[in-house]
Parts: structure tokens; C-alpha cells; sequence
């Protein structure tokens, strides 16, 4: 050891030494950084990476292998073989890289030791071809233990340096690897120069094709220069790739990848930075729904709908000013941010900036797409200091907004709050009530106009609340529909009705109304066959009422599940006909069994000749396609008159009876038995 520091003392210019130290330094930690890519890239880009490392760390090798030459003084006269000077340089590199490919794409684990101990043999190698290049007048003479030693040195610590890369922490591994690389490098070249001895021998001079140290410089200066900022611009560039890439994803993160605009984690991001930046002024927060989006979905199509959406989204950014921003949180759902509020009257204001804009109609493949919106706002601080508070408001103004009369735009009120929690609360009891069977049915008797024989009854469903008493379906199946649970609610409703019309005597028919959500759940038409099969019921003594609502969610599906529906006897009518905006479209596409001419036009047939004509008119097109016609809210024998004069095919209504619990129909079961002298019906358990 002290002969290897009086080496480096003595005969060496320690500048240079120092130079050549920096040198290996820097090449060993971008080449380790670039490597450091490649074992972190399962891409096809993992074999470039090592061998642009290989390239980086080879040139670092040979570098400091001659920057230290440079420094050596053997005073004697010298110089260098070009050829071997060069070949010593594509030893490093391919050493280097080979070692670099076995640690990359090793099938071992104990192969990372192995890759790295090959390139610590590379050292040697290339630095043993270096010297063999250094031609000088005098005689080399090798101390073999010096020697041994630095073939030692450099496998061992490029091993530790390749174990410490894989295997290191991961903060450090790259700098772990390094300081190994470095003393390999370092430890293996000033052992094996300080094993070397020149005698002088006098009358010999180097070869004059030799490279002098000017002309060593030059190009080791050259090849410095050229791999390492190759290595670094190779570093930079991916840097930068990445950054660019990060900014991209970090944009897909934050936008709605149709509109453009800001989606709900970044509405979120900028409402708490404006409520942070505070200094009280006011935020307003403005909930945005589209009217009627839904039906230009499904008359044009969700491209139409996609153009619509784009174009409001401009309209509205063009009209923005400073401190205003617009986010897009769900299909036809946005929410717009005002600071600098003073008050509700600026909030309104920027409201019905934004109304204009979205009110502008859109061309669309010759068609003047157009739609309303409705607005709730909540200001800050005073309707909410969080941004959750602020934008649950909004939406509770907004809730309010598409009420019918409330206006298109509606400023939050503390009731609202209040208004929410009773409907939520309604909604709890009303899942309480399917537990506790606080439900009950109720059967409306439909008949046949021209004999005003009874043929089945549709099925009602009532709530019997414990402490409200008898809760109207108006006022419940709303809230059971947005809730879900009239799914629940609906398949409960088929399978007791089906059970009680199986144990009747008399084979009347009854109808059930199913509602949109619960004719495109899954496995619906499996509900309804099990319904059948436990209860013993024909499949065509049930009939299914659907409204057109059914029809428009998923056209294709619920045709499907028409078809399956009849193909296991289910009827399906065509409930409140006349109150949809395409009912002859849906009549010729879907299989109706029956029309039901809805109570709002039959109630009022004496009195309003529209009305008369809508039902007259109904009438006559249910037997051009064949398809019977029944009339709801049949009043009065005038009204029954009217009808069977138009040619109707059957009725319910008051007039024929009112709906009735499941004791008055097995009484009216009971006497239609005795006058028909059928059987009794078998024992059954009846709801």
C-alpha cells in the first residue's frame, strides 16, 4: 500500500491524478444511471440503454486509464501505439457491455456477481492493452504481486459494484454501484502501474509512429468529450421524455378526455386552492345538468350527443373571464367556480352567462341540436367552508332547480338540507318496509267492454306505514326508483302476485307493472320465470306493463328481453300509450301484446276533443296493427259508451271497481266459482 502511494507521490502529477479520479467518477455514475434505466425497462428499449452504458463506461475506463498516463512520468523518452491504443478502448467497451447484457438479461441471480466481475476483468484487460501501448527508451519490468493484485481488485469490487446496483437500497443503489466502480477502476490501474519498473537504457528512443503526450491528450480529450455527452444527452432526453410523458398522464388525470375541460379531481384540486387562498372573497360554485341531452342521445345517437357536448363545452369556456373555471364530473353533469363573489347576485350573474352559452343551439349533420339547463348554486363561506359542503349543496339547489316551477336557476337554502335528510330518512324506512312486509296488494278489475265480463286485474302495490298509515305510491315508488329499491320492491310484487292469482279458482289473467331499472337488471327474465315455476302460474295468464321510460335506456337489450319474455308466454302491454314523444316508432319495433290508452287522456274524452281524438285515433291504429286496446280511468258509463262505440277492446277504471285487498277478490273469485260450478280452488297460502 505504501508503495502504491509513494507511486502516486513520486511519479505522477497529481492534478492529472485528480483529473483522471473526477473523470471516473462522472463516466461511473452516468453509466450506472443509464444501466439503472435499463434494469427499471421491461420494454424493448432495455437492450439500448445497456449498451449505450457499456458504450459510457468503457470510454470512462479507457479515459482515466490514459488521463492518469498522462500524469505518469517515467523520464524517459515515450510515446503510445495507435493501434493498441485503440484496441484497448473497444476492449473496455465490449468488456464492459457484455458484463452490463449478463446482468440485464441474467436467467440467475448469482449472474449480476458474475456480469460484474466481467467487467472488473475488462479493466484489467484494457488496462494491461494500454500499457502494452506504451512504448518507451528503457526496459518494463513487472512485480508479479502487484500485478495479481490488480487483476484481483478488479473483478471483486466490479462484482460488488453489480451486487450493490441490483441489490442496493433504492436510493442508493446507483451511488453504491459507483463508489464500487470507481475503486475498481482506480484500485486496478495505480496497483498495476506501482507493479511496474523502467530502467533507462541508453541510445533507445521511442518509435517515431508513435503518439506523443500532446497527441494522446487530443484524442483522449476527444473521446471524453464525445461518449460522455453522449451518455448525458442520451440521460437528458429521456428525462425530458419522461417529464413530457408525466405532464400527459397528469393531464389525462385531471380532464375529461372528450371536452377538455377539468374533471372532478381537479374541480376538487382548484375549489380547496380558492378556498385556501381565502382573504374573504366569495366562491361561488355553480352545479350545471343538461335538459332534454338524454333524448337527443337516443333520437340521434351518442355521436350526436359526444358533438353537443364538445361544442357546450367551448360555448361555455369562451365566455369564461379571469378567476372563472368550467369542469365536466359526470355524462351531462358540470360545475362551474367563480372567485371574487360579492354576493348572490354575482353568482347569478355568471350562472346566466353560462345558461346563454349552453342555450346556443349546435349543428349537427343538418340538425339543430339544442338543450336547457338547470343550475344550483352554493356560495362560500356561507353555505359550506369545505369543498364537499359546498359542492353537496350545489347539488341539492340543483335537485330543487329541475323541479317543476322552481326556475332553472336556484341559490341554495338551508331548508333544502332539511328537505334532503326527510327524503333520505323516507328512503331508509322505505328499505325498512320490504323487511318488516309492510307492503300489501291491491287488485284493480279490468274487463271486457262488449260483455263488461270481468277477465283479470292489474296488481297495486300499497304501504302500510306502522305509524303514517297508508302511504300513496306517488309519494313512494319516486324515491324507490332513484334509491334502486324498486327493484327489490318489483320482485316482490311479481312473485306474491303470482302466487295468489295460481291458488284462484277462476283463471283470471293479471297485470303487473315493472319499472325501467328492473327490465334491464341481469337476469331478469330468469326473476320472473322462477316467479312462474314457484308459484305454478301459465305464463299467459301474467301480463308485464311497461311504460315507453322502458323502452329508451337500452333499446337493443330490452327488445331481447321482450323476446325471451314471450317466448316463455309472458304478455307485455304498452302502459300510459300516448304520454311518450315516439310511441308509433316503438310500436312498430317492439312486440306488444296490448295497448293502455293512459287515465290522463280517458278521464276527459266528454269534454276535450283532443283528448277524445288522441283516443279515437289510438284506437283505430291498435287495429290496424292488430294489437287489443285497453282504456284507463274509465269514470262514467258515458265514458264506457264512448269507448265501445270506437270499438275499444277493454276498460278499468272506478266504473268497473276500485282496487281492492286480496279478500274482496277471492270473494268476487269465490262467487264467479259458484255461478260457473267450478271446483274449489285448491288450499293455498294467500298474501
Amino acid at each position: 500500500m505504501l508503495k502504491v502511494l509513494a507511486c502516486l507521490q513520486y511519479e505522477h502529477d497529481l492534478w492529472l491524478v485528480l483529473g483522471a479520479a473526477c473523470v471516473a467518477a462522472i463516466g461511473s455514475l452516468l453509466s450506472l444511471r443509464l444501466f439503472d434505466k435499463a434494469l427499471r425497462d421491461r420494454s424493448s428499449r432495455r437492450a439500448p440503454w445497456t449498451l449505450m452504458a457499456g458504450l459510457t463506461g468503457g470510454a470512462t475506463i479507457w479515459t482515466t486509464h490514459f488521463v492518469a498516463m498522462l500524469g505518469f512520468d517515467p523520464r524517459v523518452p515515450h510515446g503510445y501505439d495507435p493501434l493498441l491504443t485503440v484496441v484497448s478502448l473497444a476492449v473496455a467497451i465490449v468488456a464492459v457491455s457484455c458484463g452490463l447484457l449478463v446482468i440485464c438479461f441474467r436467467t440467475h441471480e448469482r449472474l449480476v456477481e458474475v456480469g460484474g466481475a466481467l467487467m472488473g476483468f475488462g479493466i484489467v484487460a484494457m488496462h494491461f492493452t494500454g500499457m502494452a501501448s506504451f512504448e518507451v527508451a528503457g526496459v518494463m519490468t513487472w512485480d508479479a504481486g502487484y500485478v495479481a493484485a490488480s487483476v484481483l481488485f478488479g473483478p471483486v469490487f466490479g462484482a460488488l459494484s453489480a451486487h450493490r446496483l441490483v441489490h442496493g437500497g433504492p436510493r442508493t443503489r446507483v451511488i453504491e454501484g459507483t463508489v464500487a466502480l470507481l475503486l475498481a477502476i482506480c484500485a486496478t490501474h495505480f496497483t498495476a502501474m506501482t507493479a511496474v519498473e523502467i530502467a533507462p537504457a541508453s541510445g533507445t528512443l521511442a518509435p517515431s509512429g508513435s503518439f506523443v503526450d500532446q497527441s494522446l491528450a487530443i484524442l483522449v480529450l476527444a473521446v471524453t468529450v464525445l461518449f460522455l455527452l453522449a451518455g448525458f444527452a442520451s440521460f437528458l432526453i429521456d428525462e425530458s421524455n419522461k417529464r413530457e410523458a408525466s405532464d400527459h398522464f397528469r393531464h389525462l388525470a385531471l380532464h375529461d378526455a372528450l371536452t377538455g375541460l377539468a374533471n372532478r379531481t381537479a374541480l376538487h384540486h382548484t375549489l380547496t386552492g380558492l378556498i385556501a387562498q381565502g382573504g374573504g372573497t366569495g366562491v361561488a360554485v355553480v352545479a350545471i345538468d343538461l335538459d332534454r341531452f338524454k333524448q337527443i342521445n337516443d333520437v340521434h345517437g351518442h355521436p350526436a350527443g359526444d358533438a353537443l357536448l364538445s361544442a357546450l363545452s367551448r360555448s361555455m369556456t369562451a365566455c369564461l373571464r379571469p378567476g372563472e373555471t368550467v369542469a365536466r364530473t359526470g355524462g351531462d353533469e358540470f360545475v362551474a367556480l367563480k372567485a371574487g363573489v360579492a354576493g348572490p347576485g354575482t353568482a347569478l350573474d355568471f350562472a346566466d352567462r353560462l345558461r346563454h352559452a349552453i342555450l346556443q343551439p349546435v349543428a349537427w349533420q343538418g340538425n339543430q341540436l339544442s338543450v336547457g339547463a338547470s343550475m344550483g348554486i352554493s356560495l362560500y363561506p356561507t353555505d359550506g367552508a369545505g369543498p364537499d359542503d359546498l359542492l353537496s349543496r350545489a347539488d341539492l339547489a340543483l335537485y330543487r332547480a329541475k323541479d317543476p316551477g322552481s326556475g332553472s336557476i336556484v341559490l341554495y337554502d338551508p331548508q333544502m338540507d332539511e328537505a334532503s335528510r326527510a327524503r333520505s330518512a323516507f328512503a331508509m324506512e322505505l328499505r325498512h318496509a320490504i323487511q318488516r312486509n309492510e307492503f300489501q296488494l291491491y287488485y284493480q278489475p279490468q274487463n271486457d267492454l262488449e260483455t263488461r265480463a270481468l277477465i283479470g286485474f292489474e296488481v297495486l302495490v300499497r304501504w302500510f306505514h306502522p305509524e303514517r298509515g297508508l302511504i300513496s305510491p306517488a309519494d313512494f315508488i319516486p324515491i324507490a326508483e332513484k334509491t334502486g329499491l324498486i327493484r327489490d320492491i318489483g320482485e316482490w310484487v311479481l312473485r306474491t302476485a303470482c302466487k295468489a292469482a295460481a291458488a284462484w279458482s277462476v283463471p283470471y289473467k293479471i297485470a303487473v307493472n315493472v319499472a325501467p331499472s328492473q327490465l334491464v337488471q341481469p337476469g331478469f327474465v330468469e326473476i320472473v320465470l322462477d316467479a312462474l315455476l314457484e308459484s305454478g302460474l301459465a305464463g299467459a295468464r301474467l301480463e308485464l306493463e311497461i311504460t315507453e321510460a322502458s323502452l329508451i335506456a337500452d333499446q337493443e337489450q330490452t327488445l331481447a328481453v321482450m323476446h325471451a319474455l314471450r317466448r316463455i308466454g309472458v304478455r307485455i302491454a304498452m302502459d300510459d300509450y300516448g304520454t311518450g314523444y315516439a310511441s308509433l316508432a316503438v310500436l312498430k319495433t317492439f312486440p306488444f301484446d296490448k295497448i293502455k290508452i293512459d287515465r290522463a287522456f280517458v278521464n276527459c274524452i266528454a269534454d276535450d276533443p283532443q283528448a277524445a281524438a288522441i283516443v279515437r285515433s289510438t284506437l283505430i291504429l291498435g287495429k290496424a296493427l292488430g294489437i287489443p286496446v285497453l282504456a284507463e280511468g274509465v269514470e262514467t258509463e258515458e265514458g264506457a259508451a264512448f269507448l265501445q262505440r270506437e270499438g275499444c277492446d277493454e276498460v278499468q277504471g272506478f266504473h268497473f271497481g276500485r282496487p281492492m285487498p286480496i279478500g274482496e277478490v277471492n270473494a268476487i273469485i269465490e262467487r264467479a266459482r259458484t255461478a260457473l260450478a267450478l271446483p274449489a280452488p285448491r288450499a293455498a297460502s294467500l298474501p
